[in-house]
């Protein structure tokens, strides 16, 4: 929680959106806002901010109910608060890496453990990773005959990144005493070739060696007693990214463009799993020029600028901008030392439950 630092992400965050959305009008030779917003279908408009609403909802619930079973004196408004927080760090961080501690910050701060925030992040990564892998593939069967290949390989990466990064988390849950000594065996040879990497390396495999195995056994004793968390986390996934894609549906019809349902909930899928690993901030820059390309073949040329600022409005600037009150709060809040419930450093960042 470093005010400097995020309000210099912020800046870089509308820089690189701002010169994106503008090279994109101009390479696509896109029609002026205003003529493409007075021919907006309004009912739409009111379809798409409903949607929005769940998002921001479905997105908080989602934490809420894993962090009602660890702390039942957490309540909804907080985790409300804590994944608009996410949404807005990890909007200006790189590669969305200060979205998940802003989030455990919020939750801590109003008294539930860095260890409970960290347990109920973790498990819906996993049923997020499960999520796009099954998205990707299907996708990808879906397109294949549209894009003739063209998008085999970017999809096939994602494909790798997100298969990579499910193995190690199961792993690292399953089976920790084998995933310290693959650890150990990279912080061996980086230690040869890069001393200085591999130190830090170490250090970091030192850390994990010292909670990975309190966490699992935490969690089997969670899932034990709350079996049926594990279907419901990942069917509220499901349904919290459906609903991510359905937006664009209904960007396109108040646009006034007519097109096949299923196809652009594909196209959409892949579009997630490019921006979630993009190393900009937010995946500005990336998100832009990424929609424009894979949404070419369904709506005409001068009409892909205004496509993605008003999808990227309501999957992510808006709900920036609601976690943008959020966390300045937070930071006032944080600066003025007064109305912590908990400070950072209280010994309950411990097991999770």
């Amino acid at each position: 929680m470093n005010s400097r630092r995020i309000k210099k992400g912020l800046v870089f965050f509308c820089i690189i959106t701002l010169v994106s959305l503008t090279v994109l009008f101009v390479l696509t030779r896109s029609q002026g806002l205003l003529v493409a917003f007075s021919n907006y279908d309004l009912r739409y408009l009111s379809v798409t901010f409903i949607l929005l609403l769940v998002d921001v909802a479905l997105g908080s619930y989602r934490n809420h109910v894993f962090m009602k079973k660890l702390d039942g004196s957490v309540d909804f408004m907080t985790s409300l608060r804590a994944n608009l927080a996410n949404t807005f760090v990890g909007a200006v961080t790189p590669s969305q890496g200060g979205g998940g501690p802003a989030q455990f910050y919020v939750y801590h701060r109003k008294g539930a453990s860095i260890g409970q925030a960290v347990f109920v992040a973790a498990f819906n990564y996993l049923s997020t990773l499960i999520v796009f892998i099954s998205g990707a593939v299907l996708a990808l069967l879906l397109l294949s005959d549209r894009f003739q290949g063209r998008f085999d390989g970017l999809i096939l990466l994602c494909f790798i990144v997100f298969s990579t990064e499910f193995a190690l988390l199961t792993l690292a849950l399953s089976r920790p005493s084998l995933f310290i000594r693959l650890l150990g065996g990279i912080t061996t040879r980086l230690l040869r070739k890069s001393p200085g990497l591999g130190r830090r390396m170490a250090r970091l495999t030192d850390r994990i060696s010292m909670e990975i195995g309190a966490f699992r056994d935490s969690s089997r004793d969670f899932f034990s007693r709350n079996i049926l968390m594990i279907p419901l986390s990942l069917f509220l996934t499901l349904v919290l990214y459906l609903n991510k894609y359905v937006i664009a549906y209904t960007v396109l019809l108040g646009m006034g463009i007519q097109s096949d349902f299923m196809t652009v909930i594909a196209i959409q899928a892949i579009l997630m799993c490019i921006i979630y690993f993009s190393p900009s901030p937010g995946g500005s820059g990336i998100a832009e020029f990424s929609t424009a390309a894979l949404m070419s073949t369904l709506i005409p040329e001068s009409r892909l600028g205004i496509f993605s600022l008003l999808q990227r409005s309501f999957l992510l600037y808006l709900p920036m901008l609601m976690g943008a009150f959020v966390i300045f709060h937070e930071l006032r809040v944080l600066a003025s030392g007064i109305g912590t419930d908990r400070q950072i450093g209280d010994p309950a960042v411990g097991s999770p439950v």
